[in-house]
């Protein structure tokens, strides 16, 4: 590369317009060269473009690799929250009700997303004299990967029993927003309306499992999502251990 000739520190108008091959010559030719190297990297800049072009190409190949193995594209996996309120989820209605597989539930909910919440809400009777996992409440959920949550059953004197469950789960699931992307609640009770409004306005995704006729109709509409226990067979439980409890 040709050496750049400095700028003269003054500049004498007077002989600007003088073409004797002097100075006028000297300043065209620098500002030749100067055009000349701004239109060329520097040698550091064509390193750096040429390391930053590999780096890419790089980051390229291994998000294709990571998705051909997956067989879907790369990214990260939703975070999801399943609610069992395990009292609403039996059907009363035919004369040889369906019964969940739990486990099996669980494993058809999650899918391929991230599972950080399992929590399934059972009424106990505080009489019962045996173990807590023989109560047929808790039977169904025990050792089916949920966090059992439990509380006695009052009893009125009019005859009706209540455990307010519904409360406990609600407050659960607030107190868990911010660690979700989706919540399935495995209920089909209207009372969780305000909640589930409340966790959608957070942007949660909110899916509802349970038997079409216990569904209350006003949480179908608040929801993202509904799904027919009925209609999913591949959770139900064999007829050998339906008589559970």
């Amino acid at each position: 590369m040709r050496r750049l000739r400095p700028v003269p520190e003054r500049y004498d108008d007077e002989n600007a317009g003088r073409d004797d091959g002097g100075d006028s010559a000297g300043l065209a030719t620098f500002l030749d060269d100067l055009k000349a190297a701004l239109k060329r990297p520097a040698k550091s800049d064509a390193e750096l473009i040429s390391t930053l072009k590999r780096i890419n190409k790089s980051l390229e190949h291994s998000a294709n690799g990571a998705a051909n193995d997956s067989g879907t594209e790369a990214g990260p996996q939703l975070r999801l929250g399943v609610f069992a309120d395990t009292a609403n989820l039996t059907d009363r209605v035919n004369e040889n009700p369906t019964v969940i597989d739990y486990q099996k539930l669980l494993e058809r909910v999650i899918g391929n997303r991230r599972i950080v919440h399992a929590r399934a809400y059972c009424p106990i009777y505080a009489e019962y004299g045996g173990r807590l996992e023989d109560q047929r409440t808790v039977s169904p959920v025990w050792g089916k990967g949920y966090d059992i949550v439990t509380k006695p059953v009052k009893m009125f004197a009019d005859g009706t029993r209540k455990a307010d469950l519904d409360l406990v789960l609600a407050v659960d699931v607030i107190r868990r927003i911010e660690s979700m992307d989706v919540l399935a609640l495995l209920s089909g009770d209207g009372d969780f309306v305000p909640v589930v409004d409340l966790v959608r306005e957070k942007g949660v995704r909110v899916e509802v499992y349970s038997f079409a006729e216990s569904m209350a109709e006003e949480l179908r509409l608040h929801t993202d999502a509904f799904y027919d226990l009925h209609a999913m067979t591949e959770v139900h439980a064999p007829a050998s251990i339906r008589s559970v409890g």
